[in-house]
């Protein structure tokens, strides 16, 4: 039997039976976790509106044999602004659907965590639908890295020479190729501001070229959950997401070297 005292978000909030709530949280020194709080469904509890996604909290949680439950809670930031727009919150629920799916059980990520809390204050703060887009993009980039296919250096995966200009995505593999092993009928050319973001996360876009690294970034996901065999479970957020962006995973490029 121990205490943890730790900063977490919570990535999803269900009931349990009439008085208590189960919290899956993403925590900064306990990785992603399932902890149970107490009273916390009734309508007057102290705590019945503090358990809810998009805020930070500093918990205390008692483990007996690695059952969790809350025993104090202290708000730290309660992102308002993503809770008071439907657009904003159900890209931020999108992510914690993908978070839920990626993160393993108790495994300490800080860095994830931190582009994760970033992630929310990014959308707490953003302006436009653009700046929306492009901090989810930004978070999906930072998934891809935490689970080892990160896109700092980009490879053709045919003939592995180094991507520098001319970087070809394939619709039909969800690979990257250089000009000489692309394929006109399957393959669009990127955009080199859209491959700098995709390799650094920085530079500018067009709306439209953030909503095509969305969809670039999705079929990277999609390819990354069949190789770690998290299909299943992934399959509520790529529903979430093509529908949230509008994207047709299965349409092929009815142009060819097309640019995005």
């Amino acid at each position: 039997m121990a205490y943890h005292w730790t900063i977490a978000t919570i990535l999803r909030a269900s009931r349990v039976g009439e008085k208590d709530k189960r919290l899956v949280l993403f925590s900064r020194e306990l990785g992603k976790v399932t902890a149970t709080v107490h009273g916390a469904a009734m309508p007057d509890a102290r705590w019945s509106t503090a358990f809810e996604p998009f805020s930070l909290l500093y918990l205390r949680l008692y483990d007996r044999s690695h059952y969790l439950t809350v025993v104090s809670a202290e708000e730290r930031i309660v992102y308002a602004a993503i809770i008071s727009s439907l657009s904003r919150s159900l890209k931020a629920m999108a992510l914690n659907q993908l978070l839920e799916c990626v993160l393993e059980p108790r495994s300490e990520e800080p860095e994830l965590f931190a582009a994760y809390v970033s992630a929310l204050s990014h959308l707490n703060l953003s302006m436009t639908t653009e700046d929306e887009d492009r901090t989810f993009l930004q978070c999906t980039l930072d998934v891809l890295a935490y689970l080892g296919f990160g896109m700092s250096s980009l490879h053709c995966e045919r003939c592995g020479v180094t991507l520098e200009d001319q970087v070809y995505f394939s619709l039909r593999e969800n690979a990257f190729h250089c000009a000489t092993c692309a394929a006109p009928e399957t393959d669009v050319l990127l955009s080199p501001d859209l491959t700098t973001f995709l390799k650094a996360g920085e530079g500018p876009l067009t709306e439209r070229q953030i909503l095509a690294g969305i969809a670039v970034t999705l079929r990277l996901l999609r390819s990354t959950a069949d190789r770690l065999s998290i299909t299943q479970s992934f399959e509520q957020f790529a529903q979430s997401a093509t529908a949230l962006f509008h994207i047709d995973e299965a349409k092929q490029a009815k142009e060819s070297c097309h640019e995005l």
